[in-house]
């Protein structure tokens, strides 16, 4: 820099000036370099500036989802819609055990990006499809529970309890402190078998009655969390008929953060539930869960594995999914709207996947709106596993022998409970999330 200076002087020096003129040019120049190097220090600052606030952005800003955005949830709906229709039967969990594949999903992304205390809670026992998955293994005492029996006298829950067993074990439930709370003719049964198979931790209870007993879950969630405050809660009902004042019962643990996936069952029988079920959707959604049904199927060696995962919340909702008297249980499964299980459905299970790209800042989100179907293209589509075929198989168990001379009989609706519901999501507070224009 010093020779450039002195170069500078010789060349303003042969050209006549003074040494005053000298010196103010001199000056001049360090000025002028001074401010160069105040600019570029700017220029590279206000880059690291945006660069920062673009990820903080990102970070903080709720990511892309297209059941909230109204250009992309019209294309996302119609997909869903023409996909259930004819594979209504990938959506009942007594067919595949789609619940218990979705808590293996959503215990294996935990696992892996957020380790650490957890807790699986659930309440009652799954009903499996008669024949289903025997010779598996699931429904056999003896390869359930490692030779035990049950030796309860009722076979139907003696199948709950072994289909039960195996779905936990093959979902890494017991990987976790788990919590259960079941019929109370199987709760013996059940704590001698789990400590025969080396699960000496594990909490068996009686499931308390809602409609005599105002118990909550969020007694059982403030007993979990107290003696491990940091633990994560994976939250599975497996019974379809439960009140639908639980969730009412379980606001506290909806709005902790702790609840890192909720599951639960539901059979539709009336318009009427197809409302209840509606309410609990947009009652769990206020809380910032994203909720989807959940499918899966057999594969070849007749295992299950996930299918395509419906969203049902905000603009992606569907009557279809919820037609009344189909015989399906229907599987829903919540997850937080920042959890990485989220992420996972979303990119790798939804007919209209999400890719990681959107967050890109100048990407068009009108190019994530296409829906790919094909990438499910090897569940070909079975007439006998349509809607329409599901409705026909269960009107014709209604029009049987004893429902021509007895007439249609069911369990009455818990009215009851849909008014807790109703209390609740007018309780809550806060207000949905809009389907952003």
């Amino acid at each position: 820099a010093g020779t450039s200076h002195a170069r500078t002087r010789t060349q303003l020096r042969d050209m006549g000036l003074t040494k005053d003129q000298l010196r103010q040019r001199t000056k001049l120049l360090r000025l002028g370099a001074r401010r160069g190097r105040l600019c570029s220090a700017y220029v590279a600052f206000g880059t690291v500036l945006a660069l920062v606030l673009g990820s903080l952005r990102l970070a903080y800003a709720p990511p892309y989802d297209p059941a909230l955005d109204a250009r992309c949830v019209k294309a996302l709906r119609s997909a869903q819609s023409e996909w259930f229709e004819t594979r209504a039967c990938a959506y009942d969990a007594r067919e595949a055990r789609a619940d218990f594949v979705a808590a293996e999903l959503a215990l294996t992304v935990r696992a892996k990006h957020a380790p650490g205390p957890c807790a699986v809670l659930t309440l009652g026992l799954p009903t499996p499809s008669p024949g289903r998955f025997i010779g598996q293994g699931l429904l056999v005492d003896e390869t359930a529970t490692g030779g035990s029996s049950f030796p309860t006298g009722d076979e139907a829950l003696a199948r709950k309890m072994g289909f039960w067993m195996r779905s936990m074990m093959d979902a890494g439930a017991f990987t976790c402190e788990t919590h259960t709370y079941t019929d109370e003719r199987a709760v013996r049964v059940l704590e001698s078998s789990l400590r025969k198979q080396g699960y000496f931790d594990a909490v068996v209870g009686k499931l308390w009655n809602d409609h005599k007993q105002a118990k909550q879950l969020d007694e059982e969630f403030e007993k979990i969390v107290k003696s491990s405050p940091n633990v994560k809660l994976t939250v599975l009902i497996n019974d379809a008929k439960r009140s639908q004042s639980q969730f009412a019962r379980f606001k506290k643990g909806l709005a902790s953060g702790k609840v890192s996936t909720l599951i639960w069952r539901r059979e539709i029988t009336s318009t009427a539930q197809r409302k209840a079920l509606m309410k609990e959707v947009k009652f769990v959604a206020r809380f910032g869960y994203s909720l989807y049904l959940a499918g899966a199927s057999q594969n070849a060696k007749g295992g299950a594995e996930p299918t395509a995962y419906l969203r049902i919340d905000h603009g992606a909702w569907d009557d279809k999914f919820a037609t009344p008297n189909t015989g399906i249980e229907l599987t829903i499964v919540a997850v937080p709207r920042d959890n990485k299980f989220k992420r996972l459905l979303d990119q790798s299970f939804s007919l209209c996947p999400v890719r990681s790209s959107v967050l890109n800042f100048n990407e068009r989100a009108d190019a994530l709106c296409a829906c790919e179907t094909e990438r499910f293209s090897t569940e070909l589509a079975e007439p006998t596993c349509s809607l329409e075929s599901r409705l026909a198989l269960a009107r014709s168990k209604r029009r049987g022998f004893w429902s021509f001379f007895m007439g249609k009989t069911t369990e009455p609706e818990d009215t009851e409970g849909f008014d807790e519901l109703d209390v609740a999501l007018n309780d809550v507070g806060g207000e949905d999330y809009e389907v952003n224009k």
